[in-house]
């Protein structure tokens, strides 16, 4: 028996903190990212960059109802710094709001003594709170959503029990003090989890031997990780920035809204690879450098797998730095270390695995030619943002974090192999199905797969998508499959996202040029049993076959089924 899902609306997995929502139909889904009233209604949760946190409402709620302004909402952040971008950001846009933005720091009291006394001399948080007008709302998501740095809901939660007697702080030199809000132990604990996953089972140990916890970083979301990586690699060589092969679609977005300029080679092929290097000799014999090349291994949500070794090779020549993204290949699967200088992650995936807790990684290569000057700016200017509940739940979701990936690239591979066939049948309304398995770039995979060894044998991820030859193909073997269905991946529990239909809802044709159909619907294959998993989605198949030689349209479901 397959997990039953949840009602539309409510939480993925069902617990308080969870970070996606279950979206029964393809019109809920379409609802979900178009605003629909008959969706936002029946919304409870969804995924936290992109919908606050009841939790973290009611903590705004509670500024602005001791503020007293009418018409105005805010965000709060765990950094000054944080909330000043935030206000820029929506300056940025709205220039004649100038005079209704403002940034204040507040302390929190974080238990008994301080809230009763009003000394605030036992403990305390400080939060920095962006009021806004609520007309800008729309506006300020945007930023919250786009770089991850606004407050956990588990750090909302801890404050509400005295959030009453909070305190705007007056004074503007206490407004430059960041409070610690992380947990160091537990910190350090997960920073040596990573290392050892890194160095474990390495294509060159000479390289991987190098490493230590100390060149990990740990963010409150994987967001966060590329938005001060970027800031990273800004104040290193302000220069323009490469995306090669298509990328999640906030990385895209946040260098190009964050960097000098951004060029994008969005199909990742050995042909653009052959454009790339032109340009990098034309730039070169301009005097201008490239600073930065971002990949990702594998590609969300097509699954392809660019050639690093090649950009390695360019990069050792043409002096830019190599950043990867590894969440859908995993420490599990590949080993960058041979050909990164920067690995980020979003751990919020399949290395916490609960869906329950947010968090990201930066790691630093020693071994790339910029380490040191890398490793100095950032320390000095690194600040651990991970609340320490959420540092508490990421550590213990991630000791099984081995068996966890062997069981999801058993299952992917699994489902992948039965509807592969499937594909291949002119009868079948499924078109393709991506994963590295089945991909052109394939070799570029294997190239950085890491060694079978006695705890762990390699594969190819637990992310694949489903292309079908109609809208309405795809959305009938969509409400057909009776699984959990929402936002995020690397989940426990198997999800189905129709993914341009939520992403790129806005931008159909845009992403159609580079090869995300419509009808695309990206699958994160959980820890069920695999034969219970096959049957649920050959049922949803041959309802939607069914689509193809007409049965839907007379209401002869019995031989679909």
């Amino acid at each position: 028996m397959l997990p039953q899902p949840p009602p539309t609306g409510y939480p993925i997995p069902k617990t308080h903190h969870a970070i996606s929502v279950q979206m029964t139909t393809w019109l809920d889904m379409q609802g979900l990212m178009l605003g629909d009233p008959r969706v936002k209604k029946v919304q409870q949760i969804g995924y936290p960059r992109s919908f606050l946190h009841q939790d973290v409402v009611k903590l705004h709620n509670s500024c602005l109802l001791l503020r007293g302004k009418p018409n105005e909402s805010c965000h709060l952040y765990p950094s000054k710094r944080h909330a000043a971008s935030s206000k820029a950001f929506i300056l940025e846009t709205a220039t004649d709001v100038e005079d209704s933005v403002e940034v204040c720091a507040i302390n929190f009291p974080a238990d008994a003594e301080s809230a009763i006394t009003g000394l605030f001399q036992g403990s305390i948080i400080r939060l920095y709170a962006v009021f806004f007008p609520k007309q800008m709302m729309n506006i300020a998501m945007s930023f919250w959503r786009l770089t991850g740095t606004g407050i956990s809901s588990r750090l909302a939660e801890s404050l509400h029990e005295h959030m009453e007697y909070q305190r705007q702080v007056a004074s503007s030199s206490d407004l430059d003090q960041d409070f610690i809000l992380s947990d160091a132990a537990v910190s350090n604990t997960i920073c040596e989890r990573i290392t050892y996953l890194l160095k474990r089972a390495s294509l060159q140990p000479a390289v991987s031997e190098k490493l230590s916890p100390s060149d990990v970083f740990l963010y409150p979301t994987g967001m966060s990780a590329i938005y001060h990586c970027n800031f990273l690699l800004q104040s290193w060589k302000p220069a323009e920035s490469i995306v090669f092969g298509f990328p999640y679609e906030l990385t895209l977005k946040l260098l190009q809204t964050y960097g000098i300029s951004c060029r994008f080679y969005g199909l990742g092929t050995p042909g653009e690879l052959d454009e790339m290097e032109t340009y990098l000799q034309l730039e070169a014999s301009r005097g201008r450098r490239v600073q930065s090349v971002w990949c990702e291994c594998a590609s969300n949500p097509l699954l392809r797998s660019v050639d690093l070794k090649r950009i390695r090779s360019l990069a050792d020549k043409y002096g830019f730095q190599v950043v990867v993204d590894d969440t859908i290949g995993s420490f599990a699967n590949v080993d960058l270390l041979g050909t990164a200088d920067i690995i980020i992650t979003s751990l919020t995936k399949s290395f916490s695995g609960c869906a329950d807790v947010m968090a990201g990684s930066i790691v630093l290569n020693p071994a790339s030619p910029f380490y040191t000057t890398m490793k100095r700016t950032l320390s000095l200017t690194y600040r651990n943002e991970l609340y320490a509940a959420d540092a508490v739940k990421l550590e213990s979701n991630s000791r099984k974090f081995l068996q966890r990936a062997s069981k999801m690239n058993q299952n992917a591979s699994y489902l992948v192999s039965l509807l592969q066939k499937q594909a291949l049948s002119p009868s079948s309304v499924l078109k393709h199905v991506y994963y590295p398995l089945t991909c052109w770039s394939l070799p570029n995979y294997r190239e950085m797969m890491r060694p079978v060894s006695p705890e762990f044998t390699p594969g190819y991820g637990g992310l694949f998508t489903l292309e079908f030859e109609s809208e309405k193909s795809a959305s009938t073997f969509f409400n057909a499959l009776d699984l959990h269905k929402g936002p995020s991946l690397g989940a426990n529990i198997t999800l189905a996202q129709p993914y341009v239909q939520t992403v790129f809802a806005r931008d159909k044709a845009w992403a159609a040029s580079y090869g995300l159909d419509e009808t695309i619907i990206r699958i994160s294959a959980g820890l069920e049993d695999e034969k219970v998993l096959g049957k649920a989605f050959q049922k949803a198949l041959r309802l939607a076959d069914c689509t193809k030689i007409g049965a839907l349209r007379h209401g002869n479901y019995d031989g679909c089924i």
